[in-house]
């Protein structure tokens, strides 16, 4: 009998309201369906938990949840799935979060596992992605790029591939099991370069400086040293 995995996904999705927008409704296409298949497929199975946000309060306490040491070890992968338009996360009824807000709402610099992943539009620009890692200290922070919008099914084939691999590579938990993860997986995997490009995905990455140019990385991975991010966005 497969060992039960210890590591999972946790998840926020923007909330989906009925045709009146009186109620809340599981909708078809859901990131919770597509968690629930990963839990029930992959060999030993992939714990998560998944939450609707309709708010941006919402948003702030998940995440404020997400942050508690005993939850953030269980789940490390931070799976945010949200409307994105240039730096905005959007929620039911024109209610928007700012990247700048959860950067400042993520700052902690303790998540040295954690993996942090936005399925969203337009999100992954090079800036906030950086800072966002060198705040929470995360080893990796990924997204997409593409301003004229991320194909939802598109995006579910992509994520069933990077989330497969990570989880068959054991979930990296050092700098250098990313790059190893990066170099054998990413950088070999025909299907997921074709996705990528098409989506426009990024990730960046934390990197030892000693490792940095042994790293065989594709394009759309940047690696990133702590040098290269105190420098820039560490104290002044």
């Amino acid at each position: 009998m497969a060992t039960k995995r210890k590591d999972g996904i946790f998840c926020l999705e923007t909330a989906s309201w009925d045709d009146e927008g009186s109620d809340l409704v599981k909708s078809q296409d859901s990131y919770d369906h597509f968690l629930r298949f990963l839990e029930t497929s992959f060999s030993g199975g992939i714990p998560y938990r998944h939450f609707d946000v309709a708010t941006k309060e919402e948003l702030m306490f998940y995440l404020k949840k997400w942050k508690q040491v005993k939850i953030q070890k269980r789940y490390p992968i931070l799976y945010l799935a949200f409307h994105g338009e240039d730096e905005i996360i959007e929620m039911p009824e024109g209610k928007k979060a700012t990247t700048d807000e959860l950067v400042d709402i993520l700052y902690d610099k303790r998540y040295d596992h954690a993996i942090i992943h936005f399925s969203s539009c337009y999100l992954a620009t090079n800036d906030r992605m950086k800072k966002l890692l060198y705040n929470t200290g995360a080893l990796s922070v990924s997204g997409y790029m593409d301003e004229e919008g991320v194909g939802w099914y598109e995006a579910v084939a992509f994520e069933l591939l990077y989330l497969t691999e990570l989880f068959r590579f054991g979930l990296p938990k050092t700098s250098r099991e990313m790059r190893d993860f990066v170099d054998s997986y990413l950088a070999a995997h025909e299907e997921m370069k074709f996705l990528a490009k098409s989506l426009r995905f990024r990730m960046f990455y934390r990197v030892d400086k000693a490792d940095l140019g042994a790293s065989k990385h594709p394009p759309y991975i940047k690696p990133c040293t702590d040098e290269e991010l105190e420098a820039k966005y560490g104290p002044s």
